[in-house]
């Protein structure tokens, strides 16, 4: 069985934040940081990584408050579906 396909936006956000993940030596990622980058809201991208989470059999983006502020980091899962999409 094939997974199902993710929303554009969903693309987006995999990407960047596997981009910025990278640039940061795999620390999580203010969600704010990538809301900039996609020019879109905070509470947009977390109603997307629920759905894209929901979707999966594991998830693939943790969000954590810490200190006040939203954090994203991509699971295992996660990083391989963005890889995949830079292919």
């Amino acid at each position: 069985m094939s997974e199902p396909p993710i929303s554009p936006l969903a693309q987006r956000l995999l990407q960047a934040l596997a981009q910025e993940q990278q640039a940061r030596a795999g620390q999580a990622v203010p969600l704010v940081r990538i809301a900039k980058l996609l020019d879109a809201g905070a509470s947009t991208l977390l109603r997307e990584l629920a759905m894209l989470n929901l979707a999966q059999q594991a998830p693939w983006v943790v969000a954590e408050a810490v200190e006040g502020r939203w954090m994203l980091a991509l699971t295992a899962p996660g990083a391989a579906a963005a890889q995949q999409l830079d292919r």
